[in-house]
């Protein structure tokens, strides 16, 4: 198991591992378990993206996540994680009605969530919103590829950037989002000659999921990772260990158990002495029903 770091991760220290062609290591972490065992094995990021509500609140669609659900998920991570640059994830619509609506919440996932700094799904038309994210000093991470909350937009989670032109207009998002100061990218299933392009032409650290080989670091979700989800684990993006079978075997034998009468064990129960019991028996002899009083108008 990696050594984990002894220093909080920084944005110098994110910006110095791109300078040396050091990978920078990220997942996508949505409980305070998950977080801490994460912050142990030692990464870098730790994402709290819109996977989390969907894997642990069951929602099918990032639209429909709120954004105080958002929040809880990203204070269980902040409080569980010391090392660990903390991202929050700004969910559907929460920073798009007006720039004033965009710092709040940005400042709300710092103040009440934890969070050292927030991811913002988007293309160049909401940058200006990411720019005043970035001005009121909140460090902020881009999204942009395949954007979960813009399905609709997008005709679906597929692959983006196939075509010339669509694999331009990513360069093009991804230009105006480092204009306004992001920090970094999540860059999300596009071909991997557009995530090679982007990680050696871009300033800023290029993290990719299901963008090839060519990046500053990869971006993977928890659940995913060991097959714990409310929904079918994405064939495509690997799993490397499956704790579903064990789950399922530790409840199943807890149910056996607990309905044949073995479980709790008899060493693990808790008894009375045999004074007390005695005197309990006592004092909870049957007594005579208490009459009912009738009462008359």
């Amino acid at each position: 198991m990696q050594e984990t770091a002894r220093k909080k991760v920084t944005l110098n220290y994110l910006r110095q591992k791109k300078q040396r062609g050091e990978k920078i290591s990220s997942i996508g972490v949505y409980d305070a378990p998950m977080a801490a065992i994460a912050d142990r094995v030692g990464f870098d990021l730790l994402i709290n993206g819109n996977a989390g509500p969907m894997a642990l609140l069951g929602h099918a669609d990032p639209t429909t996540v709120r954004f105080d659900e958002q929040l809880c998920l990203t204070r269980a991570v902040s409080r569980a994680a010391k090392y660990g640059f903390v991202i929050g994830h700004m969910p559907y619509m929460s920073y798009h009605f007006s720039k004033e609506q965009a710092v709040s919440n940005a400042a709300r996932m710092v103040t009440e969530g934890g969070a050292d700094g927030v991811k913002c799904e988007g293309n160049k038309h909401t940058a200006e919103y990411i720019a005043e994210i970035v001005r009121a000093g909140v460090p902020t991470m881009g999204h942009i590829g395949m954007m979960a909350s813009r399905r609709a937009e997008q005709s679906g989670f597929g692959v983006k950037g196939r075509s010339a032109e669509d694999a331009y207009e990513i360069v093009e998002t991804a230009e105006a989002f480092v204009k306004a100061g992001v920090f970094a990218f999540i860059l999300e299933q596009v071909p991997a000659e557009v995530a090679a392009h982007l990680t050696r032409s871009l300033p800023v650290p290029v993290i990719t999921l299901g963008a090839g080989t060519v990046n500053d670091g990869v971006y993977h979700i928890s659940g995913d990772v060991v097959g714990y989800s409310a929904f079918p684990i994405p064939k495509n993006r690997g799993s490397f260990v499956d704790v579903r079978p064990i789950i399922e075997e530790g409840l199943r034998r807890y149910r056996d158990e607990s309905v044949g009468g073995k479980y709790p064990a008899e060493e693990s129960s808790y008894h009375m002495s045999d004074e007390e019991h005695e005197k309990f028996l006592r004092l909870a002899q049957p007594r005579p029903a208490l009459k009912k009083e009738v009462s008359h108008v």
